[in-house]
Parts: C-alpha cells; structure tokens; sequence
C-alpha cells in the first residue's frame, strides 16, 4: 500500500479531511453536511454535475478513487454492490494508505458485505458497514439513523463523522454484513407498509370514505412517524415524483431481503404477492417514481363490486 496522505488516516476521522465518494441525492446531501460541519471533504463522482457543486461550497475534488482513499478514510454512498466492487477494486484498494478506512453506507447483500470485507482485508484496508435510515432532508440535517458495524476500533474510528451524519449511531456488531441485514430487513418492513397501505386505501376509496383522513388517523393513533403518514399520504393523493426512494431501487432491495432469507434457510409466506407487485409496478413504467407508487398495483387490480 501506499503511504499517501499528509493529514494521516487517523486525524481524519476524528474531523479534519475526509474523502466520499458517490453523489447522488443521498452522497451529495451527506458530503454537504460535512462541510457545514467544519470538515475538509475530498469528493469524487462519476458525473461532474455533483461535484462542481460541492466545490463551489468549499470541497476538494479527487481525480479518482484512488486520489479520495489517499485521504486515509473515505466514505461512500453508492447505487448498488456491483458499483462499490467495481469502484473499490483491487487497484484502488492497494493504492490506499497505511492504515486506510473505508465506511460504506450502501445498501447492500449480505453476501456482498462479507466479500467486501475479506477484499479489504487482503489489501490492508479496514471496512465498515455504515448504511442509513432516512432521505436526503434528513442527511442534510444530520438527523439520519446510522447502523454500523465491523471492528469496533473501526467503528470507533468513523464515528465522528457518522454522529455529524446521523441523530444517533447504532453499532450492529463485529461483522459488517449484520448492518447490511438490519438496514434490509428495515426496508423490508417498508414495503410490506406500502403494500398494505395500498390494500387499505383502496378499500376505504371503494367505500368512498375519506383516505386522507385515514392517513391522518393512522398518524394520531396506532402508526405515527413518517412511513405511515409519509407515504399513506402519497398513496391517498396518488402523487410519487419527485421520489424520495425509486420503485426500482425497492425492487432491488426486496430482492436483497429475499437472497438473505434464502442464504439463512428463511422462508417468506409474502415473497411471491410483493414480488409479482413490484414486477407489475415496473412493468408499468414506474421505475423512477417514489416506491409508493406499488399502490396504483392494486388499485388497477381492484373491481367494482356488483
């Protein structure tokens, strides 16, 4: 490895310089707060869009993967596994500093945690699985939830930046693939929220009772917070742009829930119902809309009675 990088790979969790790559909605929301928050942030990203934007607010711009590791701790917000792999690769990696950290904070497989993590160990470079609940607002805010896990010296390493990220961080374990398996097991719960507020929303509309009121009854009673009345409130509108999460990265992840209960002998009584869903909902065009947007599924499929 490389023994790049003034700042050290130490100082630069603890709130000096840090690299990140990938910015999109989310990266870009998150490379943001850390700027307002004092640090030195080294962006790099396929598109230059996000970048040039950054740097007008006072980031760094690395030429390359490489250039953003040799800070000594980078952290990534990336669309899927197959883009971390192809971006961390074995030439990136070995370019790294002594003692480099990578925190990254895609969703990810299990499966793919676990070999992204034996790659970084064979190059020398500590992992952390660092994924998030909540959307762009609340990485701007810094009021995400963050669960990490890996090596707890690791962890401890990042933490710094994952509490300027994040209202609280919640460390998972030893092995960062149980933070992948949390953060999809939470959206795995979304969706089966979606999917039955689809189920109640077209009930009450074919009874024309009022769904917005609905929605807000739900919020005031038994389900408060924002999967509820968020999304309960974009299925009774029928309103999914601009999206917050894309049907097609749910169907992504419902995937990942269904390849983690395989690899664990888990059987999913509701696999085939929300598959057949999200496979319609794409079939239908609805790939860039809010996730929500499984619900014109069943209002489709819905008949008037007699």
């Amino acid at each position: 490895m490389s023994d790049a990088g003034a700042s050290g790979p130490g100082a630069s969790a603890a709130g000096g310089r840090v690299g990140f790559v990938g910015l999109g909605s989310m990266g870009s929301a998150m490379a943001g707060r850390l700027l307002e928050q004092g640090h030195e942030v080294v962006v790099w990203n396929r598109s230059p869009d996000a970048v040039a934007d950054l740097v007008s607010r006072g980031a760094v711009e690395a030429a390359s993967v490489g250039e953003a590791l040799a800070v000594g701790t980078v952290f990534s917000m990336l669309s899927n596994e197959s883009v971390v792999f192809d971006l961390f690769d074995d030439e990136a990696l070995a370019s790294a500093p002594d003692g480099a950290l990578h925190v990254n904070m895609a969703t990810v497989g299990a499966a793919a945690a676990t070999r992204l993590r034996e790659r970084h160990r064979a190059a020398g470079v500590a992992y952390v699985a660092a994924p998030v609940l909540g959307r762009p607002p609340a990485a701007a805010s810094g009021a995400l939830t963050v669960l990490a896990a890996g090596d707890p010296a690791d962890v401890e390493r990042a933490r710094p930046v994952l509490e300027a990220l994040g209202r609280r961080v919640w460390p998972i374990g030893d092995d960062p693939s149980q933070a992948n398996v949390v953060k999809i097991g939470v959206n795995y719960l979304i969706i089966h929220a979606l999917q039955a507020l689809a189920e109640s929303i077209t009930l009450l509309e074919a009874r024309d009772v009022d769904t917005g009121m609905f929605v807000e009854l739900l919020g005031d009673s038994l389900f408060p917070g924002v999967v509820y009345s968020g999304y309960g409130g974009a299925i009774a509108r029928g309103s999914y742009t601009p999206a917050g999460f894309t049907t097609e990265l749910g169907f992504k992840d419902l995937m990942l829930a269904l390849d983690a209960a395989r690899a664990s002998g888990v059987s999913f009584p509701s696999e085939s119902a929300l598959r057949g869903v999200f496979e319609k909902a794409l079939d239908d065009g609805q790939a860039e809309l809010d996730w929500a947007s499984i619900a014109e599924v069943t209002r489709g499929r819905t008949r008037p009675v007699g």
